[in-house]
């Protein structure tokens, strides 16, 4: 006799796609239920199998012993602030329980049934969706045999013609702009969800902003891979209007103007399916990580899917499809739990094919931008100044700085709108220096309390461009036995060149000091107004990072 599977929810988005997976590559009886008997007959007539009205919130394991069910799967949502009851009434009625639950809360008070599942002898696994199953599923390929995991990004961008349902809007209105813990800067922070993150770019969709979205992986990545620097989980919507818009609701409610935005979910999501028509309907997903492998080279992996046009809605259904093979063929222990490291990319490759999606893996060694520029020449300088090059992907540094505070009026009024420190004769430094996925590095600087931060990348030969907000300079650089110098060449306000008569003036250096530290020197002045700051001290790299690790 065939295992017979009841998917809650079985006629929705979700649910109709991993129905029909079941009914492609498994022999199982499938019952599809729902709320609306008319929905739950129609989409169990296209797959020629059986269907039951059935209320998620109402239901008692009297009801589901009634069909005899042995793998219940909740694919209905919205699973942001639900309970356990119907999970514990699946176990009590004798079957196994899956879901494709992304809400942090509910995936971390998941475990809590552990021993309810082991007493009955079954499983039951919650999130065995995009997030958290196929994140951990790439980063265990990506970060296989790594010394140390810096920092971790995972993001999914759907197409704007995507369906969307309102348990899916309210889910994602229910946590934008409410305060969200992140593992962040190698400390739990305090973020608000949908608050901007990065602007990524995807191939074949151009670039995408992407916003934070409280899922599950915000805890699990931490606590399973310990990256040193950072996890976040983000989405970016397609269309610019939609994606600021939530952006803008995320404002209203951390400013207390709109506390219970989830309240209007049916008409924003009335509003959003007015606009399916703009737009494309092809989807990504992409999971990241910088570390260091097991020669200790600094490395950033990519894994990528791309899903056809209209296909998009499947990758969140095929965990749970591999997690119901799983149980057919009795792989899976009892027990309640996440689904992390119970699905691998080699379960899920056939299905990536079934459907036509695309992956990709791309791995690469980082180079700092500075590396990149001197080429051979980067040898030739003292061994803390190419450590300090070398220590990434996330290096962190601590010491103490002169600082030399505005000659003038104009140029403190330069140094306040850049955030440039205040004159101190023993500030406090610290600097961390941050790759990025397209081969650049952000600096952030705290000195004196004062912090301001740049990014720098490489720009040809011999040539540098570190950008502070709309300002960029490009910098000509320079390196001997005694140090590296950097030098403003060319400067300009978004993409607008300035004139060089009136760029800052600064020759930094880098060096090593008498007692063979990391020594830095730089002084920057403005025509006519004078030096705006001349800031000089020492570093020493962190060694936190390599405490982290090695615990």
């Amino acid at each position: 006799m065939n295992a017979r599977v009841l998917i809650i929810g079985g006629a929705g988005v979700f649910g109709r796609r991993l129905a029909a997976g079941l009914r492609a590559t498994t022999d199982v009886e499938l019952i599809i239920a729902g709320r609306s008997t008319e929905r739950a007959r129609r989409a169990a007539d296209a797959l020629c199998c059986e269907h039951v009205a059935l209320d998620r919130a109402r239901t008692m394991s009297a009801d589901l012993r009634a069909l005899r069910p042995d793998i219940v799967i909740d694919a209905a949502g919205p699973f942001q602030g639900a309970d356990y009851r119907f999970a514990c009434a699946v176990l009590e009625a004798g079957a196994h329980y899956v879901d494709l639950a992304d809400a942090r809360d509910f995936v971390a008070g998941f475990p809590a049934h552990d021993a309810v599942a082991r007493t009955q002898g079954k499983a039951a696994i919650t999130g065995a969706s995009s997030t958290p199953a196929l994140t951990h599923a790439a980063l265990d390929v990506l970060c296989a045999g790594w010394r140390r995991i810096d920092a971790v990004r995972a993001g999914i961008a759907p197409g704007n013609r995507a369906p969307k349902g309102r348990s899916l809007v309210e889910a994602i209105l229910s946590r934008a702009g409410a305060p969200a813990p992140v593992w962040e800067d190698g400390a739990w922070a305090e973020r608000r969800g949908w608050s901007h993150c990065d602007t990524v770019a995807l191939a074949s969709l151009g670039k995408r902003r992407f916003a934070l979205v409280e899922t599950p992986d915000l805890d699990l990545i931490p606590a399973r891979f310990a990256p040193t620097d950072s996890a976040l989980f983000m989405a970016a919507l397609e269309l610019p209007a939609l994606h600021r818009g939530i952006e803008a609701i995320a404002a209203l409610r951390r400013f207390g103007l709109w506390r219970r935005p989830e309240r209007a979910a049916a008409a924003l999501t009335w509003c959003a399916k007015l606009l399916e028509p703009i737009g494309g309907d092809r989807g990504a997903m992409f999971v990241e990580a910088f570390g260091r492998d097991g020669d200790d080279t600094p490395r950033h992996a990519r894994w990528s899917l791309f899903a056809p046009a209209g296909l998009g809605p499947i990758a969140p259904t095929l965990p749970a499809l591999a997690m119901v093979r799983k149980l057919l063929q009795g792989e899976i222990a009892s027990g309640a739990r996440a689904c992390v490291g119970m699905v691998s990319l080699a379960d899920l490759e056939g299905d990536f094919a079934r459907v036509g999606f695309t992956t990709k893996i791309e791995r690469e060694a980082l180079l700092s931008p500075f590396e990149r520029a001197l080429g051979d020449a980067f040898e030739l300088l003292p061994e803390p100044v190419k450590a300090s090059h070398r220590a990434g992907p996330v290096a962190r540094f601590s010491g103490a700085a002169e600082v030399r505070g505005a000659a003038s009026p104009l140029a403190a009024m330069a140094r306040f709108l850049v955030g440039f420190p205040r004159a101190a004769t023993a500030a406090r430094v610290t600097v961390t220096k941050r790759a990025n996925g397209d081969g650049s590095e952000t600096w952030t600087r705290s000195i004196g309390g004062r912090r301001f931060a740049s990014v720098i990348a490489f720009a040809a030969p011999s040539l540098v461009r570190e950008r502070f907000g709309p300002l960029t300079f490009d910098l000509r650089v320079g390196a001997d036995a005694q140090g590296l110098c950097m030098e403003i060449v060319a400067w300009r306000l978004g993409p607008l060149p300035l004139p060089r008569q009136l760029a800052p003036r600064s020759l930094a250096k880098e060096s090593a000091d008498e007692a063979g530290r990391f020594h830095f020197d730089v002084p920057i002045a403005l025509p006519i107004a004078g030096r705006i700051t001349h800031y000089a001290g020492w570093l020493c790299v962190n060694t936190d990072i390599e405490k982290v690790a090695a615990e």
